[in-house]
This record gives C-alpha cells, structure tokens and sequence, in this order.
C-alpha cells in the first residue's frame, strides 16, 4: 500500500525520498527530523534537505518548540492540489521550450532539406528490393494503395505465404478495385495454390491462363510495376525486384498485359 501511495505522489513530481517522508508526516502531529528519517527509512544525513523541500513546495510546515525543530503535513486536500498545479506549470514550460526548440530547428534544417531536393535523380522512380520479406510487404502496401485497377502476370515461384497472398487480393478486392491475373499453367498444377486461386476467383478477381509468361509482373494503376526478372542463362526467376513508378512504363506494361490478357484462355476450375 504505501509502495503504491509513493508511485503515485511521485508522478505528480515528489522523488522517492519526498515521498516517503510525506508520507511519514502524515502518520504523526510532528517529528523531528530525526524522527522523520526513521520513520520514512531515509538516510539521516538526506532528512534535512528533504524536509526543507517539502515546506518549500508547501506539503509540510516546520516549527519550533522546546528547542527542537518539529515538521507536520499540510493537509493533503490542500497539498495535492497545489502540487499537481506546480506539476502543470512545469510541464508547460517543458513543452514551451521543446515547441521553441523544434521551431529553431526548423528554420534551420527546412533549407537544407529543400535546398538537397532540388536535384533531380534520373533514377529516383525506380527503386530495387533485394530481400523477399521487402518484395512481400511492397506488394501489400501497393495493393492496399491501389484505387483503381490491379493487373498480374503470375509466375512461380511464390515469395508470401497464404496470409500475405491472401491479404494482397482480398482488401483491394473489398474496396471495388478491379483485379486481373494471368496465370501462368504450371503454377496451377500446385493443389494448394490452385485452391487459393479459386478463392481468389470466388471473391471476383478476374483471371485467365496461359502456358508461358515472360515476367512476373504486378502493375497497380496503370502507374506503378512490381516485377521480377529471369536470369538470361539460367533461366530462374531473380528473388530481387524492381518497383518502378513511372505513368509511361506503366502505359507500355498496360498495352502488354492487355494483349496478353486478349491471348490468353479462360480459367475454368474444377
């Protein structure tokens, strides 16, 4: 209970020593301060600062009687109040000075800032992902971020499991976006893959098949590319990625995937 009590009067700005003193006070009209220091475990040679504190933060009184200094507590209905108030006060300040800190550190950095994005990077639209859990977490964001139309060119192999996959088709799908994918045939030979695809269909993702893709390709809004490119020797498809944003590369992926899409079969599940 008192461990309690002192947290407590220590949040509103006491230390641990003030607090237990305090405390003490309240127990017994008037102790000596060496009364007080047994009373509230505080090292003897502590008490006389601690007391001092206390009177001048107003939660104690000292008087004089037969020769010797006695302190009582003020009344904690008095007390407390006046002390949150004290507590409020500081805060003020405290957020007075950080707001004229951070404003100093604006006038000085803002230039700076500005002054380093005045130049242009002619790569600045494209940006490389070379981990999978990257590739992953862009393609959720991308989706999520999608307002109109999601077109897909699937390929193995897969770089999410279920939850994300699931994730990147069923929000955007909510929303009312349209998604189209383009299944490439040996990736629905997978019995799990092709039960996630039927629930894929089931919520409204459009999809056809084909027998080879050229790329695995996600393009969101005719304006930005996730995609993945083969090894020209080996033939395996790089785990590395490209996130192009740029609305003419969008255009010429669009008018690519359309054609495909055009080429491409019906996909019927059983």
């Amino acid at each position: 209970m008192n461990d309690r009590l002192q947290e407590q009067l220590m949040a509103l700005g006491l230390n641990r020593y003030e607090a237990a003193t305090y405390l003490a006070l309240l127990e017994h009209r008037g102790f000596t301060p060496a009364q007080a220091a047994v009373r509230a475990s505080v090292p003897r040679q502590r008490i006389y600062d601690i007391l001092a504190t206390l009177c001048a933060r107003g939660l104690a009184i000292e008087r004089h009687s037969d020769g010797q200094r006695r302190y009582f507590a003020v009344d904690p209905a008095v007390a407390l109040p006046a002390l949150l108030s004290e507590r409020q006060r500081t805060f003020e300040q405290e957020q007075a000075a950080l707001t004229h800190s951070m404003q100093s550190l604006l006038a000085t950095l803002s230039p700076i800032f500005a002054a380093g994005h005045d130049q242009i990077d002619p790569l600045d639209y494209v940006d490389v992902l070379l981990d999978r859990r990257l590739v992953v977490e862009r393609a959720i964001t991308l989706a999520q971020q999608a307002e109109r139309e999601i077109c897909v060119c699937f390929k193995l192999p897969l770089l999410g499991d279920r939850a994300a996959n699931f994730a990147e088709v069923a929000e955007p799908l909510r929303r009312g976006v349209r998604y189209r994918t383009i299944y490439e045939r040996s990736a629905l030979t997978d019995p799990e893959l092709r039960s996630w695809v039927t629930q894929f269909v089931a919520w409204g993702q459009q999809a056809r098949i084909v027998t080879n893709l050229p790329l695995k390709v996600n393009l969101y809004d005719r304006r930005v590319a996730l995609l993945s490119l083969q090894d020209p020797v080996t033939g395996a498809l790089s785990l590395t990625a490209l996130c192009v944003t740029h609305p003419n590369f969008g255009a010429f992926l669009q008018g690519a995937f359309e054609q495909l899409w055009a080429d491409a079969e019906p996909l019927v599940l059983d």
